[in-house]
């Protein structure tokens, strides 16, 4: 176990009339502040390209994400990212969820041009009841998936052991939580490296989100009832026959790539009209939630990778969707539907003339996100398994933390 001296007990705040931010025993002003800088350590020298890749380290709040968009943006497209790692992504989540906390920007560059990014905040937390200080990835349940953000190639993959070199080195940090991490991204590269290190690290399992891959079939055309059951594809059309009886009419499915404020309103509504509002998930339910869907919308709709799906009749939504698209992937992540139009499930009607919609436009993957609910494990038996991963900085507050989570698996993070 490493012997470096935890320095992560000492107070983040200052009295209120002193604006300035603390990390470690050092002050920071106000403004963006480069805390580290570094590339990868010797001993990662084997095992990594030879690349003169450099790392740094930045403190200060939302506008550091403003300020380097350009390249951000730049790095996804040559990454070919998902919409959740996009700088906009990344800064509606800030406003939205974490106002009071501090921003904590990771970067690594070869010359100009911007190989990997890791955005986080840093916070009080408690972690199997223990206090500590954290650092986490900037992203919650809302984002569905969240990693490093890496270009392809040799510079990307010598970002890793960088940004690892310079976690070694910062002071003021218990734990470093990685949300929602795929099974073979950057992420667990990075925890790879802690625990030969010999950092205690943890990945667990959060959810599985089934995933539907449209097939070709023998004529080419994409389909996507073949790994259905054949009593499944019947209540599908006994459901459509249900919702045109009890509706007067054949529903219709209708796309918004950039819906006014009263389709939003309308999905909102319908959302909260049911379970997701009797028990407080809803949008409607918390301000951070509303802004930050309500910021998606507008941003991802500036970047043309918004679409809000409804199936309707006469103006009347009986189910909606609010989804990412990408060239080939849809991406729901809220859903919803009339509950007293259940016995026609509105729900899984619409799912079926969204892909149907997806196979003529040449979208091959469905993407449920979220947990594995029947409804969903109907279309497919395909799932895609976030992880949570964690690192353990020397000390004794965070091997408590560790130790106790070990012992007691239910105890989580607050």
């Amino acid at each position: 176990m490493p012997g470096r001296k935890e320095a992560a007990d000492t107070p983040l705040s200052l009295p209120p009339a002193r604006k300035t931010m603390v990390l470690g025993n050092g002050l920071l002003s106000s403004k963006p502040h480069i805390v580290l800088e570094g590339s990868a350590a010797k001993s990662d020298a084997q095992e990594i390209p030879s690349r003169s890749v450099t790392a740094k380290v930045e403190v200060g709040g939302p506008e550091l994400v403003r300020h380097l968009a350009d390249r951000w943006e730049r790095l996804c497209e040559e990454a070919g990212s998902l919409p959740f790692y996009r700088p906009e992504w990344i800064a509606a989540y800030l406003k939205a969820f974490e106002t009071e906390s501090q921003v904590v920007l990771m970067t690594a560059s070869e010359a100009d041009r911007l190989v990997a990014v890791l955005p986080m905040i840093r916070k009080r937390s408690r972690f199997a009841g223990v206090p500590i200080w954290k650092l986490a990835g900037a992203a919650n349940i809302h984002s569905s998936q969240f990693d490093i953000l890496q270009s392809p190639g040799e510079a990307g993959e010598a970002a890793i052991p960088a940004f690892w070199n310079l976690f070694k080195r910062m002071p003021s940090w218990n734990m470093l939580e990685l949300p929602l991490l795929p099974g073979n991204g950057a992420g667990m590269k990075l925890i790879r490296h802690a625990s030969k290190d010999g950092y205690r690290t943890m990945c667990v399992r959060f959810n599985e989100g089934p995933i539907l891959r449209l097939q070709k079939d023998g004529n080419g055309r994409l389909t996507w009832l073949d790994g259905t059951s054949r009593h499944f594809r019947h209540e599908l059309r006994r459901y459509a026959k249900i919702l045109a009886r009890e509706t007067g009419q054949e529903p219709i499915l209708v796309r918004r790539t950039d819906p006014d404020r009263k389709a939003l309103e309308q999905f909102y509504e319908l959302e909260a009209s049911g379970w997701k509002g009797q028990e407080g998930s809803a949008i409607r339910c918390t301000p951070q939630t509303q802004t930050f869907y309500d910021q998606v919308a507008r941003v991802a709709a500036e970047g043309g990778y918004f679409c809000l799906h409804s199936l309707e009749t006469n103006n009347r939504m009986l189910a909606a969707a609010f989804s990412l698209e990408t060239a080939d992937g849809l991406y729901p992540l809220k859903i919803a539907h009339d509950e007293s139009l259940h016995r026609g499930g509105p729900g899984q009607v619409m799912f079926h003339r969204i892909l149907e919609e997806c196979a003529a436009r040449g979208i091959t993957q469905l993407f449920f996100g979220g947990g594995s609910d029947p409804y969903k494990m109907k279309w497919t038996s395909d799932i895609f398994p976030n992880f949570n991963g964690y690192i353990f900085s020397p000390g004794f507050r965070s091997q408590l933390a560790f130790r106790l989570r070990t012992l007691h698996p239910g105890i989580g993070s607050q």
